[in-house]
């Protein structure tokens, strides 16, 4: 499972800290899914000279459910050694837009890179990355990345321009509107309070910056207290529920949240009316809104696009 972690700094003129685990590196030379092609040979006497252009795929993990978080993209040049030079471009989205310029050599080897300069949040970056060979096989071999470096903070740079929509709430009319002020990036957790209906929903999130936050409870104390761990590939592709009367309150009865990977709930008895929250498909939910007091009265999300 990766993990991303950057440390902010709180003086201006001071760096930032990131460190990135649990990445993997696919390094495929042959085979019909090989991500590097050789457009020179090499020297016959000296074994030199030979240059091959990669775009070696990063995931957060290795199986069928990972997702690809960044490509390595420039060449590899036999000079001795192996010698590397590319850019790592993020596809994740909380770090869309930004690049690693990395140097190194020897791809399948233990050892290090050297992050050289950066892009976007990782503007003029320096720092090293820890490769560790994870697997071999015929057409290739996965290596384990380990990233660690610092960034100076800039001003005047800001991610792209986000996707977020709001999709307006369902329930009732009463409580008091609670909302997040910073726009969402990726949902990270969900945890609901519930007894008959529902009484509190919480969650946390990475915003569009990239900083990690949290937001609730916002309602009363349930009885029961339930926290959804959503993993480095998993999202929120819809969202159900009943609306119902309880103590002459017209509040969220039950929710039902699906992932792409599973089904959690229902919370709460469920009596009422049922209702489906209108998630496009190729969306995922990644934040909430409510009208809450001693219940959650009415539920609204936030979605973009996957």
């Amino acid at each position: 499972m990766a993990n991303f972690q950057i440390t902010q700094s709180p003086l201006p003129d001071e760096n930032n800290e990131f460190n990135f685990s649990n990445l993997y590196l696919f390094h495929t030379h042959s085979g019909p899914n090989r991500n590097q092609f050789s457009v020179t040979s090499e020297d016959p006497a000296t074994g030199l000279g030979q240059i091959a252009v990669n775009n070696w795929e990063i995931y957060d993990g290795v199986g069928e459910s990972t997702t690809i978080v960044a490509r390595a993209q420039g060449m590899h040049i036999h000079a001795g050694n192996w010698t590397n030079v590319f850019s790592i471009v993020f596809e994740d989205k909380r770090f869309r837009g930004s690049t690693l310029q990395v140097m190194g050599i020897s791809v399948d080897e233990n050892g290090e890179f050297a992050i050289v300069g950066g892009t976007g949040q990782f503007a003029m970056a320096t720092g090293v990355i820890s490769k560790k060979l994870h697997q071999r096989s015929n057409d290739g071999t996965i290596v384990q990345l380990t990233i660690h470096g610092f960034s100076p903070v800039l001003k005047g740079w800001s991610p792209p321009p986000s996707q977020v929509k709001k999709i307006e709430p369902l329930g009732g009319g009463g409580g008091v509107v609670q909302d997040i002020t910073e726009a969402p990036g990726r949902l990270e957790s969900i945890t609901v309070q519930s007894g008959v209906v529902i009484d509190a929903i919480a969650f946390s999130y990475v915003d569009q910056a990239g900083q990690q936050r949290t937001a609730g409870p916002w309602g009363g104390s349930g009885r029961n207290s339930e926290t959804i761990q959503l993993g480095p590939s998993e999202f929120v592709k819809g969202i159900s529920g009943t609306v119902g009367l309880y103590r002459s309150c017209k509040v969220i009865a039950s929710l039902t949240f699906v992932t792409n990977v599973r089904t959690c709930g229902p919370y709460g008895l469920g009596d009422g009316t049922p209702f489906t929250v209108p998630v496009e498909d190729n969306h995922s939910v990644v934040g909430f809104f409510v009208r809450s007091k001693t219940y959650l009265d009415a539920i609204g999300v936030y979605v973009q696009p996957q």
